[in-house]
């Protein structure tokens, strides 16, 4: 019951102030003029008081139930005071208000007569009056209520369409930066078979003569491939500015950055510690952990009103740990709703863990932790390299066939000759590049799934192109990577794959920015038979979820990923106020809203 009145608006408070009202009323009728009231004392003062207790814990209860229990003890609780105290039959006017308040377009029909035309004339027959003057009086009340409640719904609009509004400005932004990373990929593939190619075969097989170079030399050999590697990195950041550069940042000043940008817009102060040495970290476990801070940050404002979050990435031995600490509401039970299982399911794929500890009023601790070496399993990882480029095959399979946990079972200069290698050899994972001489890399992964759908299909490209990323996500690859990749990160992300995950370079933006897209295109102005501010998306989805679709289907159905779904979704429940898809249903029917 608390926990629900922390949540209430200025609204909320008037109405129960009202309530409170009539009982004190009641209450001090009954004290200082014993005379007019001709039952027991007392006995109508426990009376009053059930009425005033117990639709306030039904309404908490079961919401549904609440109109007809106030509606009903109201009524009957009347019926006795018109007979033994008539002279209080006045105060119903204040019941028949706060009804009109609860009232609803489903409901005021049968309200309105109830407590503005039915138990008024019983009361009034009863206590031998006219039952006119009292039908008027309390439809009049109601009708006060029911203007109230209009107010009230007027109220929820406005905030509803502030939240769309800022929402939509996000959505802006998001649009203008990734349009700016369409124009980087614009010049990505320009330069990809001049320079990217040059440089990447210069990196690629330095490495791969490491091993034979003796030991005083191993120094000029680091030079070379630093020398080349600034070079690739000189023409990554002449592209990523003209787009957000946040992962080109070490992990630290990623988060850094998204804890001062949540400062200036909500006000609410972050404190952001790093402890221990910072190691090299992945793009996809950053962006994991990027993505859970993010989460973090914004279920402790919204959901726990916090003013203080404390923020502490360790950098330990074997694992990442990134712990949030809020001074929030807490919660007493731990639901995994779909913001938390998002969280989840992101850690998994890293082969981490989320623990969440919270106490009502004692706020709440998020835990990530991501380990930094992840095992490959048992025995040696199986994988053939793809690439028309020699230089860069025979220098990825000498780097690759020195680690103990990989054989590099072949290597194909083209799409036909990868398929050929794959019946013959069975790989876990192949490195296929994209483009290709005959067959390129993207026919020949459909080919690959189709044939072999749990073999392991890793895009390699030179620069990020991510309209190829996704095309190739769409049908199942397990990665996404540049040649450049440096060999320890590439090793681990083949772990990884081979472990069950997915690794992933940033360059997947334009995903995103095609939904973006779309939502900016089909945000319109809301239903005025709709109070909740539903797009017409987010209908069109909750029909379908009411028709009994699951998110997957739902997604092959309107041609969306499965996770922009469950995004949707989460926004859906998120303006319903339910925390389930069956919850958003029953209410959706409840209100029509379908």
């Amino acid at each position: 019951m608390l926990s629900m009145m922390k949540k209430w608006f200025w609204y909320n408070w008037v109405v129960f102030a009202l309530r409170t009202i009539w009982l004190g009323i009641i209450v001090i009728a009954d004290a200082m003029y014993p005379a007019m009231i001709a039952g027991p004392f007392g006995v109508i003062i426990l009376i009053a008081f059930l009425v005033y207790a117990i639709p306030l814990i039904v309404q908490y209860r079961k919401e549904n139930w609440y109109l007809v229990i106030e509606v009903v003890m109201t009524g009957f609780f009347y019926l006795y005071v018109a007979y033994v105290a008539p002279q209080l039959i006045w105060t119903f006017v204040l019941r028949a208000m706060l009804i009109g308040v609860a009232s609803s377009r489903r409901t005021y029909m049968w309200t309105g007569i109830s407590s503005g035309i039915i138990f008024p004339a019983l009361n009034g027959l009863i206590a031998n009056r006219p039952p006119y003057e009292f039908m008027f009086s309390c439809s009049f009340g109601f009708a006060i209520g029911m203007a109230f409640s209009i107010l009230i719904e007027s109220h929820k609009q406005a905030r509803i369409i502030q939240e769309q509004k800022q929402l939509l400005e996000q959505h802006i932004k998001q649009i203008e930066e990734l349009t700016l990373i369409e124009e980087r990929n614009r010049l990505s593939h320009e330069l990809h078979d001049t320079i990217g190619h040059s440089l990447t075969s210069l990196v690629v097989g330095v490495e791969s003569l490491r091993s034979s170079v003796p030991d005083s030399q191993i120094e000029r050999v680091d030079k070379l491939v630093s020398i080349a590697q600034g070079s690739l990195d000189d023409i990554r950041k002449h592209l990523h500015q003209l787009s957000h550069a946040r992962f080109n940042q070490s992990l630290s000043e990623a988060l850094l950055e998204l804890t001062e940008e949540f400062m200036r817009s909500t006000g609410v102060r972050v404190n952001f510690r790093v402890i221990g040495s910072e190691t090299l970290v992945m793009q996809k476990m950053s962006f994991c952990l990027y993505r859970c801070l993010q989460e973090s940050l914004t279920n402790a404002v919204r959901h726990g009103q916090a003013s203080v979050i404390s923020v502490d990435l360790y950098f330990e031995s074997q694992q990442l740990r990134l712990q949030i600490e809020d001074n929030g509401n807490g919660i007493e039970s731990i639901e995994f709703g779909l913001g938390l299982k998002g969280l989840k399911e992101r850690l998994e794929q890293q082969q981490g863990t989320l623990s969440v500890h919270s106490q009502s009023g004692q706020g709440t601790v998020v835990i990530c932790n991501v380990p930094l070496e992840v095992e490959a399993g048992h025995g040696s990882i199986r994988l053939l390299i793809v690439d028309d480029q020699v230089m860069i095959a025979d220098s990825l399979q000498q780097i690759l066939s020195q680690q103990d946990n990989f054989i590099v079972v072949g290597t194909a200069s083209d799409g036909q000759e990868a398929l050929e290698q794959c019946e013959r050899h069975q790989p876990d994972i192949v490195l296929m590049d994209v483009h290709m001489q005959g067959m390129n890399g993207l026919e020949a992964f459909l080919q690959m799934k189709e044939r072999w759908p749990n073999m392991k299909v890793v895009v390699m490209t030179t620069f990020e192109d991510s309209v190829q990323a996704a095309t190739a996500l769409e049908h199942g690859a397990e990665g996404y990577m540049l040649k450049s990749t440096r060999p320890k990160e590439m090793m681990e992300a083949m772990k990884l794959i081979y472990s069950g995950g997915t690794w992933l370079d940033q360059s997947i933006a334009t995903r995103v920015f095609e939904e973006m897209k779309r939502q900016r295109e089909q945000l319109e102005k809301y239903s005025p038979n709709d109070p909740y501010g539903l797009t017409k998306r987010e209908r069109e989805i909750l029909q379908l979820l009411s028709n009994g679709l699951r998110y997957k289907s739902i997604a092959t159905k309107l041609y969306l990923s499965e996770g922009t779904v469950r995004n949707y979704c989460s926004t859906l429940y998120s303006k319903l106020g339910v925390s389930n898809r069956e919850e958003a249903i029953e209410l959706a029917r409840n209100e029509s809203i379908l």
